[in-house]
């Protein structure tokens, strides 16, 4: 009997959309693990350091430390949780994590900045995580910085009018003005969040995807599909077409909630991003056949999904930029598809980038899927002989 080919195909892809939906927990896990995890990102994910807890030791108790300080709180940076009178204070607050921050302010500050000598505010940070403490030392230094500059300028300004009450003196008004291109408030939200689009994707359609045919070998049911007249490409497109809507819908999903709700600069074509992502979905979604083709239980799918994950996530520049990596490894991220739609990404969000930069990472995301996809078809093709 002759099966037109359009027909069983389409047959197996309702087959599959029907047994992916029809499970409460499917469903949930499908659109609603990726609304959980895009909020719980949003607000997790952020290199900012703020909420800062600090210790003031002012030794000078005059209106110029007590500005400092004025100076200090009204960052938005830095939590003033209180003052102490004695520096040996400073190591049971420290053991006790009750400050981030120790400010110490000298006998002589508002003397010496009188006078025009140097003054030095001391300032212990807790360094148990480096990356923190620095951002916390270069909030600090920027604020004295500014108020050196403030107070340096008036106090010039009123010895020149006591010199002369006749003259007009004309102080050089000199500004630096600093500006950051595609992230002007400088948020590691906007940063992040393109990346964290891109994981929440990947680990929805690597995993339903690397599940999906060992499923069909556990429940027995891969006899039928032996038997029937499908071809080894057309049980693959069957297989993946359904994710792969799916995954679509969640890009969409997630993408609105991280422009309107988080905010996140959108700078780029809905067009290009839509393209980017079918072909970023195709490739995880042939990683995922191809680690079914390779596994015999769901234990085993689950289990390489994972190993997948770790280095993939590791290599992708997500977390460390990959310019900073050995030779060799950046040689080995040109098989990671996350290297590829991170770039883009965050290229569409924020700088606004078009396909003229972006087509080789388009090119390298097709090279992948084509591959996997050549892969698992051989490897399905000797399954269902």
């Amino acid at each position: 009997m002759h099966f037109p080919r359009k027909t069983t195909v389409h047959s197996l892809i309702v087959k599959e959309f029907h047994q992916i939906l029809r499970n409460a927990r499917m469903r949930m896990l499908l659109f609603g693990s990726p609304l959980i995890m895009i909020v719980m990102f949003g607000y997790a994910v952020s290199t900012d350091v703020r909420m800062i807890k600090t210790v003031i030791l002012d030794e000078d108790r005059t209106q110029t430390s007590r500005s400092l300080i004025g100076k200090i709180s009204a960052s938005g940076w830095f939590m003033i949780q209180d003052s102490i009178e004695d520096a040996r204070e400073a190591d049971v607050i420290f053991e006790r994590g009750k400050a981030d921050l120790l400010v110490r302010i000298p006998p002589s500050f508002s003397k010496d900045l009188k006078t025009g000598k140097g003054v030095d505010v001391q300032a212990v940070v807790d360094g148990t995580d480096s990356n923190r403490a620095s951002i916390i030392l270069s909030y600090l230094d920027s604020i004295c910085s500014a108020f050196s500059a403030d107070f340096l300028s008036g106090s010039v300004r009123t010895q020149l009018r006591a010199r002369s009450s006749t003259s007009v003196v004309l102080l050089p008004d000199i500004k630096i003005e600093e500006r950051s291109l595609f992230n002007p408030d400088l948020e590691s939200r906007n940063f992040y969040l393109p990346g964290v689009v891109a994981l929440l994707i990947a680990l929805v359609s690597v995993m339903l995807t690397s599940m999906s045919v060992v499923r069909e070998r556990e429940e027995g049911t891969m006899d039928q599909v032996i038997v029937s007249p499908l071809r080894p490409l057309e049980y693959v497109i069957g297989k993946t077409v359904p994710f792969g809507i799916v995954s679509l819908i969640d890009i969409i999903f997630v993408t609105v909630i991280a422009v309107f709700w988080f905010r996140v600069p959108f700078n780029g074509n809905i067009l290009l991003l839509l393209v980017s992502g079918t072909l970023y979905i195709s490739a995880m979604l042939s990683v995922g056949l191809f680690i079914s083709s390779v596994s015999q239980t769901q234990q085993q799918a689950m289990l390489s999904t994972f190993l997948f994950f770790l280095p993939a996530i590791m290599l992708s520049g997500f977390l460390f930029p990959i310019s900073s990596m050995p030779p060799a490894v950046q040689l080995v991220t040109y098989c990671n598809p996350l290297r590829y739609i991170i770039v883009i990404f965050r290229g569409i969000f924020l700088k606004g980038t078009g396909i003229s930069f972006l087509w080789k990472e388009l090119l390298g995301m097709t090279l992948i899927t084509v591959i996997l996809v050549m892969m698992s078809v051989r490897r399905f093709m000797k399954t269902m002989k």
